[in-house]
Formats: C-alpha cells, sequence, structure tokens
C-alpha cells in the first residue's frame, strides 16, 4: 500500500515537472537585441530604449526594474531580429512585493 503511493506521487511529480517544463518553453524568448516600450494606461510613451538581453533572465529584470519606476504602466519587450513580442501589464502590489521593507 505504501509503495503503490509512492509510486503515485512519483507520477504526479513527474507529470508537473513536464508541465512546468513545456510553459517555461512557451514563455522563453530568443536573446539579442530588443525595443523596450514603456506605456502608460492611456497609451503614452513613458519610456522606450533598446537593451540587449543575454538571457530570458537579464529580460526579466529589465521589465521588473520599469514596472518598479512604473508601476501602472504596461511594458513591451520587441526582440529586434525576430520580432518576438513580451507584454507585461505592471501591478503595484507586484512592484509593491520587490521593494525593501
Amino acid at each position: 500500500m505504501i509503495r503503490s503511493r509512492c509510486l503515485t506521487c512519483t507520477l504526479w511529480r513527474l507529470l508537473l515537472a513536464a508541465a512546468t517544463a513545456t510553459l517555461a518553453a512557451c514563455a522563453t524568448v530568443t536573446p539579442g537585441p530588443f525595443q523596450i516600450t514603456v506605456r502608460d494606461t492611456d497609451d503614452t510613451v513613458l519610456e522606450q530604449f533598446q537593451f540587449q538581453a543575454g538571457s530570458q533572465d537579464s529580460l526579466e529584470i529589465a521589465i521588473i526594474g520599469m514596472c518598479r519606476v512604473y508601476p501602472e504602466a504596461t511594458v513591451i519587450a520587441e526582440q529586434l531580429q525576430t520580432h518576438e513580442r513580451v507584454q507585461e501589464r505592471c501591478k503595484r502590489s507586484f512592484a509593491s512585493m520587490l521593494t525593501a521593507p
């Protein structure tokens, strides 16, 4: 009985790991030059610049940084070679979670 539960738990863990890996693969973008555009709620461009992302993590850090500066904005990152787009709607609560106490 205990052995069958362990097998079931292992199967669920493998399924969860496979699902997580699949979702992570969908969210990744090609490293390279990006055009970062920050827009306000009324679609006004607040800031626009080019950013060289060496990895998915460096792009996420840039987006989080813009959300900290403009907590109610939308950040759009477009890969200049492949034209992949990442769009993130900043939330005030998300930005406040990242601030030091």
